[in-house]
C-alpha cells in the first residue's frame, strides 16, 4: 500500500473531472456514488497505511521522487514523503471526507446541482491529500492554490445568494493575501538553498547552511501564508462568514481540510522555525492571541455554525501555540483529535439545521426530545472540546498546557483562561439548542431526527471523539509516529556518511521533541506542582460548562439578558469581531478613495496638463513650423522657380533660329567684355 500512496490524492482528482463531464447533473444524479467510492477505497488505503506504520511493518520515513522538469543544471522533482504525522494526517483526511460524503448524501439530496457538489468534494479533497504527501515545497504551494480554489468554488455552491457570493470572495482574497507569504518564503529559501525538497532543506538546516536572517524571513513568510489558511489573527475574517456554503463543507473545510493546511504547513517545516526564534516566538503569540480573542467572540453569536467557526479558529490558534513552543508532537496530537469531535460538531450543527431550517439558536430549544442521537453525539463533542476528562479533547489540550506552561507561566493563564471560555460558549450553544426553551414552535413541532445516512456518520465521529485521545496517549502510538517523522532525519544515500550522521543527531532531536510534549512539566525550566495544571484545567472546563448551565439550560434566560445590557459595549465589540472586519472594509474602501484620487490627478493633473498639455504645446510649436515651412521656406524655393520659369520664357523669345541673330548677340557679348576689361 504504501509504494501506491500517490494514488490517494491522484484518484480523487480524476474522479472530480469524471464526474463533472460523465452522467447527467440533477437531484437523483448516481455520480456522486462515484465519488463516495472513491473515497472509501482512499479511506482503505489510508488505514492500511496507518496500520502498517503502528504495527512496524512499513518503515518510515518513506521518500519516493521522480523528475519533474529541469532548466540548467537543475532539477525539480515530484514525489512523496511519508513520516507519522503524514500517515496520522492522511487518515485524518480520508475519514472525514469520506464520513461527510456520506452525510451529504442526505443533507443534499434534492439539490439542482448535486453532481457538481461532488465534483468540488473530490477537488477540495485530493488538493488537501496532495498537499499532506508532497515532498518539496513547490508541489505542496501547488496543491496549496488548489485548496484555496476549490474552497471558493465550495463556499460559493449557492451562488445565486448574495451571502455565498460575497463570502467565497472574502474567503479567496483574504486567503490569497496570506499566499504571498508563502510565495515570498519560497524565492527567498530557494534563492539561498537551490531546493525546494524537504529533506534536502532539512540536512541544510542541520549543517548549520541557512543563514540566520534567511530563516527568520522563511519562517516569517511561512506563517502569514498559514495566518490566511489557517484563520490566525488578523487574517481570521474569511472563516465565520464561510458559514454560508453548506454545512457538511463546513464540516470538512474546518476538521481536516483548509484550515489545517497552515498549521500543516508550519510543523512540516518546524526545523526551519526552529532556526529562526524570531519566527518560532511569533507562531507561539500569533496563536495564543487567535485563540484567545476568537474564545471571546464566540461567547456572544447566536448563529450555530459560527459559534463553531470561532471555536475553530480559537482550536487552531491552541495548535499554532503549540507548535511555537516546542510542543511538536502535542499540537498535531490536537489536530487529531479535534477533527473528529469539531467534524462531529458541525454535521450535528447540521442536523439541526436540516431539521428546524434556521441558524439561530434563539429558534432551537428543547431539541433532545425531537433529536436524541443529535443530542447525544452533539454532547459528546461539546464535552470533549470543553476539556471533559478522558475524552480526546482532555488528552490533546492538556498535552498543549504542559508545553505552554514549561515554555512560559503567563502565556499557560492566557490559554488556561481561553480553555474556559471555551468550555462556556460550546455548552451555551448545547444548553440553548437542546435544552433551554424552544424559540420557534412552529419550528419545533416539525423538528425530527435526520435519517440514517446523517446519523451514522455522527455516531462514528462520537466514538472517535469518545476513545481517539485515551487510545493514542495511552498506547503512545501518536507519539512514537512523530518521533519518526521523517524531516527530522536527512537525506539517505545522496549525501552518503555526512547524511547518516546527521540523521543520528535528527533522530535525538525527534525523541526531544516527542519528550518535550509528552513530558514539558517533568524536563522544562518551569515545574509546577503535580495538581496543578490537569486540576487548573478541571476547574475552568467545569466552571464554563455550569456557568452556561446556570445561565441557559432552564430556559429564563433573564439573567444572560441583563448580563447583556450591562456589558452592552463589550458585547458589542465582541458581536463586531472586535472591528477587524469594520476595519479591513474601511482598508478596502480607502483603497477605493485613493484609487479614485489616483485616477483623478491621473487624468485631470498628469494627463491633462502633462501629456495633454505638452500635446496641445507640441501641436501649436508644429503649427508654427508648418506655417514658416510652406509660407516662407516654400515660397522663397517656389520663387526662385517662377523666376527661373520667367527667365526661361523671356530667354525663348530672344532665341529665333536665325544666323544674323546669334551673330548680333556674339558681337554684343564681345562689346560688353571689353568694356569690361579696359575699364578694369
Amino acid at each position: 500500500m504504501l509504494e501506491h500512496v500517490y494514488l490517494i490524492p491522484i484518484l480523487p482528482f480524476v474522479t472530480a473531472f469524471l464526474i463533472v463531464f460523465l452522467g447527467k447533473e440533477g437531484p437523483h444524479s448516481k455520480m456522486p456514488y462515484l465519488g463516495l467510492g472513491v473515497m472509501f477505497w482512499c479511506l482503505l488505503q489510508a488505514s492500511c497505511i496507518l496500520a502498517q506504520a503502528v504495527s512496524g511493518a512499513a518503515t518510515l520515513p518513506y521518500y519516493k521522487t521522480m523528475s519533474w522538469f529541469s532548466f540548467g543544471d537543475f532539477e525539480m522533482t515530484l514525489g512523496v514523503l511519508i513520516d507519522g504525522p503524514a500517515a496520522f494526517v492522511l487518515f485524518v483526511v480520508t475519514l472525514v471526507s469520506f464520513l461527510v460524503q456520506l452525510y451529504s448524501l442526505g443533507y443534499m439530496h434534492g439539490d439542482p446541482r448535486f453532481k457538481r457538489y461532488y465534483a468540488y468534494l473530490s477537488l477540495f479533497t485530493s488538493a488537501m491529500l496532495g498537499l499532506v504527501v508532497s515532498s518539496n515545497l513547490l508541489s505542496l504551494f501547488a496543491c496549496w492554490e488548489l485548496v484555496g480554489l476549490a474552497s471558493y468554488l465550495l463556499i460559493g455552491f449557492w451562488f445565486e445568494k448574495p451571502g455565498p457570493a460575497y463570502a467565497s470572495k472574502k474567503a479567496f482574497m483574504t486567503t490569497k493575501l496570506g499566499d504571498c507569504g508563502l510565495y515570498v518564503g519560497l524565492l527567498l529559501l530557494f534563492a539561498s538553498q537551490g531546493t525546494f525538497d524537504l529533506q534536502m532543506l532539512q540536512y541544510r538546516v542541520s549543517q548549520d547552511m541557512m543563514p540566520l536572517e534567511v530563516a527568520t524571513g522563511v519562517g516569517l513568510g511561512f506563517l502569514f501564508a498559514a495566518m490566511g489558511k489557517s484563520a490566525q489573527i488578523p487574517l481570521f475574517i474569511w472563516l465565520p462568514d464561510a458559514m454560508e456554503g453548506p454545512t457538511p463543507v463546513s464540516a470538512l473545510i474546518h476538521a481536516a481540510t483548509m484550515v489545517v493546511a497552515g498549521i500543516y504547513l508550519v510543523a512540516r517545516t518546524i526545523f526551519i522555525f526552529n532556526a529562526a526564534p524570531l519566527a518560532m516566538g511569533a507562531v507561539a503569540w500569533t496563536g495564543l492571541l487567535t485563540a484567545f480573542f476568537a474564545a471571546t467572540m464566540a461567547v456572544t453569536a447566536y448563529d450555530i455554525k459560527r459559534v463553531l467557526a470561532f471555536s475553530t479558529i480559537s482550536q487552531l490558534g491552541y495548535m499554532m501555540l503549540g507548535l511555537g513552543v516546542g510542543g511538536y508532537s502535542a499540537a498535531l496530537f490536537h489536530l487529531t483529535t479535534h477533527a473528529f469531535f469539531k467534524a462531529l460538531l458541525f454535521l450535528g450543527a447540521g442536523s439541526v439545521i436540516h431539521a428546524v431550517h434556521s441558524n439561530d439558536m434563539r429558534d432551537m430549544g428543547e431539541l433532545r426530545h425531537k433529536m436524541p442521537v443529535t443530542t447525544i453525539t452533539v454532547g459528546i463533542a461539546t464535552a470533549a472540546i470543553a476539556g471533559v476528562p478522558f475524552l480526546s479533547g482532555w488528552y490533546s489540550k492538556e498535552a498543549i498546557l504542559h508545553a505552554v506552561y514549561a515554555h512560559d507561566p503567563l502565556m499557560w493563564f492566557i490559554a488556561i483562561l481561553t480553555a474556559g471560555l471555551t468550555a462556556f460558549y460550546m455548552s451555551r450553544l448545547f444548553w440553548l439548542t437542546f435544552f433551554g426553551k424552544a424559540g420557534d414552535h412552529h419550528k419545533w413541532d416539525h423538528a425530527h431526527e435526520s435519517p440514517a445516512t446523517m446519523t451514522v456518520p455522527l455516531g462514528i465521529l462520537a466514538f472517535l471523539s469518545l476513545l481517539s485521545g485515551i487510545v493514542l496517549d495511552k498506547t503512545g502510538v501518536f507519539a512514537r509516529l512523530v518521533n519518526l517523522e521523517g524531516l527530522l532525519r536527512a537525506p539517505g544515500e545522496a549525501l552518503g556518511a555526512v547524511a547518516e550522521h546527521a540523521a543520528e543527531h535528527a533522530g535525538e532531536a525527534a525523541e526531544a521533541v516527542g519528550a518535550a510534549a509528552a513530558h514539558a512539566g517533568a524536563h522544562a525550566g518551569h515545574h509546577p506542582p503535580e495538581f496543578l495544571l490537569p486540576g487548573a484545567a478541571l476547574f475552568v472546563a467545569f466552571a464554563g460548562i455550569l456557568g452556561a448551565w446556570k445561565l441557559y439550560a432552564s430556559g429564563d434566560y433573564s439573567l444572560a439578558k441583563s448580563l447583556r445590557e450591562r456589558f452592552a459595549p463589550v458585547a458589542e465589540t465582541l458581536e463586531r469581531r472586535y472591528y477587524f472586519d469594520d476595519f479591513f472594509l474601511w482598508m478596502v474602501d480607502l483603497s477605493d478613495m485613493l484609487a479614485r484620487a489616483f485616477f483623478w490627478i491621473d487624468a485631470n493633473i498628469i494627463d491633462a496638463v502633462f501629456v495633454d498639455g505638452w500635446a496641445a504645446l507640441s501641436r501649436a510649436i508644429a503649427s508654427v513650423h508648418n506655417w514658416v515651412d510652406s509660407r516662407i521656406v516654400d515660397g522663397a524655393v517656389d520663387g526662385v522657380g517662377l523666376i527661373t520659369q520667367d527667365a526661361g520664357r523671356g530667354l525663348r523669345r530672344l532665341v529665333r533660329g536665325q544666323t544674323q541673330d546669334y551673330l548680333l548677340y556674339a558681337a554684343v557679348s564681345v562689346a560688353v567684355l571689353a568694356v569690361i576689361i579696359t575699364t578694369r
